[in-house]
């Protein structure tokens, strides 16, 4: 679920980026464990509707941070079962392009 989440996020008006929600050493010891690659980190049981996701995004310095960051927990929320109480979490960077 997390691969397809970054493509979904990096598709969004206003995203130009997507950072790894965690410090590079936990992030690259993960990768070699797990092989796992994704950006946006996703939590909770493998067989049910994850209780987080954590999405950590660039927003072009044009767009208006509130509403990118709107945008991407309502994508996100979109690939979630309807009755899911999953907590989304998006944390925004405005970058100059």
């Amino acid at each position: 679920m997390s691969e397809s989440l970054d493509s979904l996020v990096l598709g969004l008006p206003g995203v130009v980026n997507l950072f790894s929600t965690e410090p590079a050493i936990a992030r690259s010891a993960r990768e070699l464990v797990s092989g796992e690659r994704a950006l946006v980190e996703v939590t909770g049981p493998a067989d049910a509707a994850p209780e987080r996701i954590v999405a950590s995004v660039g927003v072009d310095a044009n767009a208006q941070a509130p509403v990118t960051a709107a945008g991407v927990a309502a994508a996100i929320r979109a690939t979630l079962p309807p009755d899911a109480s999953t907590e989304i979490v998006v944390r925004i960077s405005r970058l100059t392009v």
